[in-house]
């Protein structure tokens, strides 16, 4: 007797960002001695999931570049400029994931490439999952996330720099990504 084996279909369920609880945040250091914290205002975040503990779930990410905020408004408009991200002709930098695999029950490794000013490179990034709840107000469901990493800014192009007495950049070569997002099931 030839019996076919039949599987359930897996319902992919998609996640949105919840903008207003939720961060991308860049760190770099400054003349060797300091840290500049910024952060982008406006993006997107989508999550494809297949299972519930989100392993091998699918992100993509679109972040717009003039929406850059240090806190000095000179030194935006410079990181907006064709010296560093040159927003007006690459107005967004986008990650889409290759890979998310789990390592336990809360930490996942996140493998993707990121484009900047037309540039793609894999990039590693490391996860937090911070669990999942039902929104006691919408009905909703909600996970949170902790994304990590860092990269080479003048594997993208962001090379200007300016050398100090003491040898040292102006700029740090290497950038700390750090975002906490909140996700809602749609």
């Amino acid at each position: 007797m030839n019996k076919t084996l039949e599987y359930p279909e897996i319902a992919t369920q998609t996640w949105v960002l919840d903008p207003s609880h939720s961060k991308v945040q860049f760190s770099v250091k400054h003349m060797v001695i300091s840290e500049v914290v910024g952060q982008f205002k406006k993006f997107e975040l989508t999550v494809n999931n297949p299972k519930d503990d989100f392993a091998d779930s699918e992100f993509e990410l679109k972040v717009e570049t003039p929406s850059i905020d240090t806190g000095v408004q000179d030194r935006d408009n410079h990181l907006r400029s064709a010296d560093f991200f040159d927003s007006a002709v690459y107005p967004y930098m986008i990650f889409k994931s290759t890979s998310f695999k789990k390592v336990d029950d809360e930490k996942f490794k996140l493998l993707g490439t990121l484009t900047i000013k037309n540039i793609t490179k894999p990039v590693e990034l490391n996860v937090v999952y911070n669990g999942q709840i039902t929104d006691p107000f919408s009905g909703k469901k909600r996970a949170g996330f902790r994304i990590t990493g860092s990269l080479n800014r003048f594997d993208y192009d962001l090379k200007w720099n300016v050398l100090i007495e003491t040898g040292g950049a102006v700029v740090g070569k290497t950038i700390n990504i750090n975002c906490d997002v909140e996700l809602v099931k749609e």
